[in-house]
């Protein structure tokens, strides 16, 4: 069987543009994306979803591979999977201000902890929150449900010279202000407990000026934070699950799709 020039240019365009988006997704999406997921193991496991879904997907625009509309097709294909990965990647990030700013409070601010997936020093009570948040994204299926969210993105925004437009763009930015006040909402309860624990040691330091507060002070800050993120551990659940459903949201929105 003789395969012409005209075929091997629509596999390559029916298979590599849906392949540059899976990848872009797969490198920057949580859990994948981590460091402790190598590179090349990303690009594999891109390269087998792209061989599953590409023969399923409509037939993707004429254009002629290696000319500079093609190049141009693939930056935004990587463009949109980036995009999709980014506003997953911020709900984690938003838990793990979250946990720094609790870290700051209880006084735990020189506790850094060597993060060789970030590449990074964090806090510890971040890392902490962190780990619990991946776990319980794992447990309700949030990586089941990105490939199926990537999958959907392949239908209401088909494969071709197709990006963000500057609004989606906008949109995209403003989402960060969204998922860092939803950190901010999870350390706040802490944050004002441990006001009013160091507000109370000011009062007496005042009244007792004898009293060492570096010695009573600090362990009773550290004991009481900690008290505090134990009872407050059943709320990371529903901040968590607002936050990914609001991110879920925004992606079927961003990709074209009414997704709630």
């Amino acid at each position: 069987m003789e395969i012409t020039q005209a075929q091997l240019d629509s596999w390559l365009l029916q298979f590599f543009l849906p392949f540059a988006r899976i990848a872009g997704l797969l490198m920057v999406a949580p859990v994948f994306g981590t460091r402790g997921v190598p590179a090349m193991m990303r690009l594999l496991l891109a390269l087998m979803i792209c061989l599953l879904i590409a023969p399923l997907l409509p037939a993707p625009a004429p254009l002629k591979p290696f000319g500079a509309t093609w190049f141009l097709a693939v930056a935004q294909q990587v463009g949109l999977g980036v995009a999709m990965g980014f506003v997953l990647q911020l709900v984690f990030e938003g838990i793990m201000m979250g946990g720094e700013l609790i870290s700051y409070s209880m006084g735990l601010s020189f506790a850094q902890m060597a993060d060789p997936i970030r590449g990074s020093s964090s806090p510890v009570v971040g890392k902490f929150l962190l780990t619990l948040a991946m776990l319980m994204f794992l447990a309700m299926n949030g990586h089941l449900v990105a490939l199926e969210m990537l999958a959907e993105s392949f239908h209401t925004m088909p494969p071709g010279p197709t990006g963000l437009d500057a609004e989606r763009c906008r949109a995209l930015a403003l989402l960060g202000s969204q998922i860092f006040s939803g950190g901010l909402r999870l350390a706040l309860p802490v944050m004002v407990a441990l006001l009013t624990v160091n507000l109370a040691f000011g009062i007496m330091s005042r009244a007792a000026p004898s009293l060492n507060l570096m010695s009573v002070g600090f362990p009773a800050s550290l004991i009481a934070g900690l008290l505090l993120l134990y009872f407050g551990l059943e709320g990371l659940g529903p901040v968590l699950r607002a936050l990914l459903e609001n991110a879920w949201a925004f992606t079927g929105a961003l990709m074209g799709a009414d997704r709630v």
